[in-house]
C-alpha cells in the first residue's frame, strides 16, 4: 500500500512501485537505478518530502526519467527497514538494479535532493559494467557475527544484561538514555522479570520511576489519552505526537507487571487508562482488532505555538505483530484487573488474526489492510504463538493451543538458521531480501514463545527449540543496544526451566 503526506503535495504524480521482484525487473530492463523511500506512516520530515522534494516538478521528472522510485513504510515491511534504515526516517537509498548500493541518505530539500539524483545517475552510468548485488547467499555481515553454538543459558549472560540496561537507566527523570526519551517496554519487563527473581529492589524502582515520570510528563497525553511514542528531552517533554499501538501494548504489560509485583493502585489506574484509550481510539469494530497508529497534524502548519491545535488521523492497517502484544496485554488485564471484557475482546482479536492473516503454507501475514500482506516473518509468527498460548490457558479451548503447535512446527520448518536461531523471514525478495538474518530481539521473543509452549505441553522439543533460539547470541550483549533487553528477558525464564 502506497500512502502518501495527508498534507498537500504531488508526490503521487512520481512511478512509484511496491518493494518486490517487479520494481527490480523493471529497472533491470530499463536499465535504471532504484530510489528506495523508507518512510514512517507517522514520520513529519517524511512528509516534508513529499510536500518539497517528491513533489518539486523537476524532481519529478528526474525520477520518473531516470530511476524506479521504491516507497516502503517501516511498519509494513519491518524485513526492508531492518536492512536499510540509516540512523531514521526518512531514509533514501540508490541502488543498481542487482542491489549493489550507489548512495544513502536521509532528508533532503528540494533543490539539495535534485542535486543528489543528477549525481547519483551520472555515477551511475559509470558503474554499469561492474554492477553487482552485495547481498548473495545466506550470509550478511550481520549474520555472521550471530554465529553460536548451542550452549545452556547462565546467570552471566542475564547478569551481563543487567548491567548494560542499568548503566543506561536515568535515575533522574526515569527511561533509558539521557537524552531523548523513548517508550521502551522491553527494558522494563526485563527489570521486572529481574527484580521477580532476585528481589533486588534497584531493577523494581527503576521501572516504578519510569512509569511515574512518563504519566507525569508531556509524553502521557492527558486530554486525549494514551502515550506518544517519543520525548526531545529527558524529562519526558516535547513530545513528538505519535501514538503507535505496539508501544501502547507494551506500556500497558508494564503497568500490570508493575501492579502485580506492588499492588500500587496507580499502576492500576495508569493501565485502565491505556485500555481505554486503545478502546476509544484504536479500535476497529468492524474487525475486533487494533489500528496501527494515532497521528496529529498541527491544524495551522505554519504554527509553532504551545497552543496549536492539531487534528488527529489513523493509521487504519491492522498489524500483526502488534495486536498480537495487545492481545497478551489484554489477557493479563482481564486476570489482574478483573475485565473480563478485555479476554473477550483479545479473543475476538485472535480469531481474526488465524482466520484472516494466516495460510497454511506461508503462516502468518504481517498486515491487513483488506487482503493480507507480507507472510513467513519470525515476528509475527512468535508473537501470535504466544497470544494462542495464553488463550489456551485462559479458556482451556484445545483449538489455540493446537493453532500454537502449528506456528511452532512452521518456526521449526522454515525459520530455523542451522547455525543457532531463527531467521528474520521464511520469504525471499530482491538486493538484500535475498539473504535472511538473525535478529536478538526476535530470537528472545522466539524463545520466549517456544517456552510458554513447552511449560504448558511439557514437550521437549519446545524447549530444545527455545534453547537453538538463544544459542545464536553469546558474548558481548551491549553491541545489540537496548535490543538486548527482550533477549535477556528469555534467558531469564530459560534459567527458570533449566
Amino acid at each position: 500500500m502506497i500512502r502518501f503526506s495527508p498534507n498537500p503535495n504531488r508526490a503521487h504524480l512520481i512511478r512509484w512501485y511496491d518493494w518486490g521482484e517487479e520494481a527490480f525487473r523493471q529497472a533491470e530492463t530499463q536499465n535504471k537505478p532504484v530510489m528506495l523511500f523508507l518512510s514512517a506512516f507517522w514520520c513529519r520530515i517524511c512528509q516534508r518530502m513529499d510536500e518539497g522534494a517528491f513533489s518539486d516538478d523537476d524532481n519529478i521528472a528526474l525520477l520518473n526519467a531516470f530511476f524506479i522510485g521504491v516507497r516502503v513504510e517501516n511498519a509494513q515491511r519491518p524485513d526492508v527497514d531492518t536492512r536499510y534504515n540509516l540512523n531514521g526516517w526518512p531514509t533514501i537509498v540508490f541502488m543498481t538494479p542487482a542491489g549493489e548500493l550507489l548512495s544513502a541518505t536521509n532528508y533532503l530539500p528540494s533543490e539539495e535532493f535534485g542535486t543528489l539524483l543528477a549525481r547519483v545517475y551520472a555515477g551511475y552510468q559509470q558503474k554499469l559494467e561492474t554492477s553487482a548485488a552485495t547481498a548473495t547467499g545466506r550470509d550478511t555481515p550481520r549474520e555472521a557475527a550471530a554465529r553460536a553454538v548451542y550452549v545452556r543459558p547462565g546467570t552471566a549472560e542475564i547478569e551481563e544484561v543487567s548491567n548494560f540496561i542499568m548503566d543506561l537507566a536515568d535515575r533522574n527523570h526515569g527511561g533509558y538514555g539521557h537524552g531523548q526519551k523513548f517508550i521502551q517496554p522491553e527494558a522494563n519487563d526485563f527489570l521486572l522479570a529481574r527484580y521477580e527473581t532476585t528481589k533486588d529492589a534497584r531493577y523494581l524502582d527503576q521501572v516504578c520511576l519510569t512509569l511515574d515520570r512518563m504519566r507525569e510528563g508531556e509524553i502521557h497525553d492527558c486530554e486525549g489519552g494514551g502515550y506518544f511514542r517519543t520525548c526531545s528531552n529527558a524529562d519526558w517533554s516535547r513530545p513528538h505526537r505519535e501514538k503507535l499501538l505496539v508501544e501502547q501494548a507494551g506500556l500497558l504489560a508494564n503497568c500490570l507487571g508493575a501492579y502485580w509485583l506492588t499492588q500500587r493502585p496507580a499502576y492500576a489506574r495508569m493501565a485502565e487508562e491505556i485500555i481505554d484509550y486503545l478502546d476509544r481510539k484504536l479500535f476497529d469494530p468492524s474487525s475486533g482488532t487494533f489500528y496501527g497508529c494515532e497521528d496529529f497534524l498541527r491544524s495551522d502548519p505554519a504554527a509553532s505555538s504551545g497552543g496549536t491545535e492539531y487534528l488527529a488521523f489513523l493509521d487504519r492497517c491492522m498489524y500483526t505483530d502488534a495486536n498480537a502484544q495487545a492481545i497478551v496485554a489484554y489477557f493479563d488485564a482481564a486476570a489482574l484487573l478483573g475485565r473480563s471484557s478485555c479476554q473477550e475482546r483479545g479473543l475476538e482479536a485472535l480469531e481474526f488474526l488465524w482466520e484472516h492473516c494466516r495460510s497454511v503454507d506461508n503462516g502468518m501475514y504481517h498486515y491487513f489492510d483488506g487482503t493480507p500482506h507480507v507472510p513467513g516473518l519470525l515476528n509475527d509468527q512468535v508473537r501470535v504463538g504466544s497470544a494462542l498460548v495464553l488463550a489456551h490457558k485462559a479458556t482451556g479451548q484445545a483449538k489455540y493451543l493446537a493453532w500454537a503447535r502449528e506456528l511452532a512446527e512452521f518456526i521449526c520448518a522454515r525459520l530455523k538458521n542451522p547455525q543457532g536461531g531463527y531467521y528474520d523471514t521464511s520469504t525471499q525478495g530482491p538486493a538484500h531480501l535475498s539473504a535472511p538474518i538473525t535478529l536478538i530481539d526476535q530470537n528472545g521473543a522466539a524463545a520466549l514463545f517456544f517456552l510458554t509452549l513447552n511449560a504448558v505441553t511439557r514437550e521437549s522439543r519446545f524447549q530444545d527449540a527455545a534453547l537453538w533460539a538463544l544459542s545464536a547470541f553469546t558474548g558481548d550483549y551491549s553491541s545489540h543496544g537496548i535490543h538486548a533487553a527482550a533477549f535477556g528477558r528469555a534467558l531469564i525464564e530459560a534459567m527458570k526451566h533449566s
